[in-house]
């Protein structure tokens, strides 16, 4: 703009009190010294400040425009935008919300036009960053105080008193109050995107965290089955060693204790027999049967001989007990042995159900959907089936004792499950229960060998057994094996 002085066009409304003598204030934008220096608005590439003027009256915009052309704040020159009604400020402002200061006449198109315009530039634009000064040339009823509370602005000057270097500090501290705001607000934006991304990272890192626990987990579960299968091989290892020790150091006294056995159990019988005649003869000489009776009490004869037989008979119970027990530890010597093709687990259930002398009830279930055959040795897998199978029917704890009994080929598995619902197995004894000589049941009624064989075959068809057990409730014992077709 040309340094011309532009003569501002008067109007009935016009507000400007110009004063002729110099000894009197000068009205609005009457010359006082100012500290700025001056710069045009080229001089760097700093983008400009922002200010909409807002008045009806063209002489303002013109001399607004005139004093303010060599202003600067920060180094950035102002860059002027006009608006002469509330509706044309507010389209602006709504077109440029980078707009820093709006100089605001009260009276326009209405007399409360400018305390509308900004309260609708606080409400509804939602402009909260823009700083509001308002002009006017006739103050209100209303205190500053008050107006500058209901209506949200920043600053209320009247026009007679807003001199060349008064427009500058209003200027000057509103700007200075923009950018603080603007820096408030993009350091807020920063602290948010600085949030979100270490919320996104922290996310990251947990997510990261979560799936190597995952890893862990599964690697800790794997290291555990792991350490539990050595721990069973080695337990079935040194059965093995044991049985084939046993085999070889038991089995010949035992042979001979039984046989001792049977010829004091026979000569016992011929004693007994041999007493009785003695007893018959001496019946007609009264000297000799009291010296019968004499012996009889002296040596406890009578007692020898009724007791007697009862005594071999539990040596002989107990003998038998040995030799089952010698007989079942040989299944660990031998469990990979006699592998034949051609087996159908059906026929190798009923085997199971014949030597258990059981028969198809309500109380007992069989499902089979498997009719292929497959490799194994059946004598061996009847007899670990057999051992399941009888301790599920050993289990009953109620009448409503029920077992089932379901095969089935699951992808190149064959997997049988005996279920029982009997009174379970305890949580902390579960573990134990394929150990050799661990059982449940009173002192002599079992080996404690029946699952120990039945995991010990399984294992050599390259099997495992799977348990799953609640007391009171029952258990089911899965046997899964590779499916070895002819």
């Amino acid at each position: 703009m040309k340094n011309s002085v532009i003569k501002p066009k008067l109007r009935g409304k016009t507000r400007w009190a110009f004063m002729n003598n110099q000894n009197e204030p000068l009205a609005l934008f009457s010359s006082e010294p100012t500290p700025h220096k001056s710069h045009s608005a080229n001089d760097n590439d700093l983008e400009p400040w922002l200010i909409l003027i807002v008045d009806d009256d063209e002489s303002v915009h013109q001399l607004s425009t005139l004093v303010l052309r060599s202003y600067q704040f920060e180094q950035r020159a102002l860059k002027l935008l006009h608006a002469y009604s509330k509706v044309e400020a507010l389209t602006i402002l709504q077109d440029c919300p980078d707009i820093a200061l709006v100089l605001l006449d009260v009276i326009m198109e209405t007399n409360e036009a400018g305390l509308e315009c900004a309260q609708e530039i606080r409400q509804n634009l939602c402009n909260e960053t823009v700083r509001i000064v308002l002009r006017t040339g006739q103050p209100g009823s209303i205190p500053e105080h008050e107006l500058m509370l209901k209506y949200d602005i920043n600053d209320y000057k009247t026009k007679t008193e807003l001199t060349k270097e008064r427009l500058y500090t209003v200027i000057t501290a509103s700007l200075r109050s923009y950018e603080h705001l603007v820096k408030l607000a993009n350091m807020a934006e920063k602290l948010a995107s600085f949030n979100e991304e270490l919320e996104e990272c922290v996310a990251i890192r947990t997510n990261e965290l979560e799936q190597r626990n995952t890893a862990l987990l599964v690697a800790q579960q794997k290291i555990d089955a792991q350490q539990q299968v050595l721990v069973q091989q080695e337990k079935l290892a040194s059965v093995g060693q044991l049985a084939a020790g046993i085999a070889h150091e038991i089995n010949n006294p035992l042979s001979a204790i039984s046989s001792n056995n049977e010829f004091i159990s026979e000569h016992f019988d011929k004693l007994n027999s041999a007493w009785s005649q003695l007893r018959l003869v001496t019946q007609e000489h009264q000297e000799l049967t009291k010296l019968v009776s004499e012996i009889e009490w002296q040596f406890d004869l009578l007692w020898i001989e009724t007791e007697s037989q009862d005594l071999v008979n539990e040596t002989k119970q107990g003998l038998t007990r040995i030799a089952n027990i010698v007989k079942d530890l040989n299944v660990f010597t031998n469990s990979s042995q006699q592998v034949t093709s051609g087996n159908y687990i059906e026929e190798v259930l009923n085997t199971v159900l014949g030597e258990l002398n059981i028969e198809l009830s309500a109380s007992f279930r069989m499902h089979i959907e498997c009719d292929d055959a497959f490799n194994a040795a059946p004598d061996l897998l009847s007899q670990a089936l057999s051992c399941i199978v009888k301790n599920a029917l050993e289990s009953q704890c109620s009448i409503n004792h029920r077992v089932e009994i379901s095969a089935k080929r699951k992808e190149r598995c064959l997997e049988i499950a005996i279920i029982d619902r009997g009174c379970g197995i305890p949580a902390d004894s579960i573990h134990q229960i394929f150990d050799p000589f661990y059982t449940s049941k009173p002192i002599g009624s079992a080996t404690g060998l029946g699952l120990t064989i039945a995991n010990s075959i399984v294992k050599s068809h390259n099997g495992n057994i799977h348990v799953e057990s609640k007391v009171d409730f029952g258990s089911t014992f899965t046997v899964i094996f590779p499916f070895w077709e002819n």
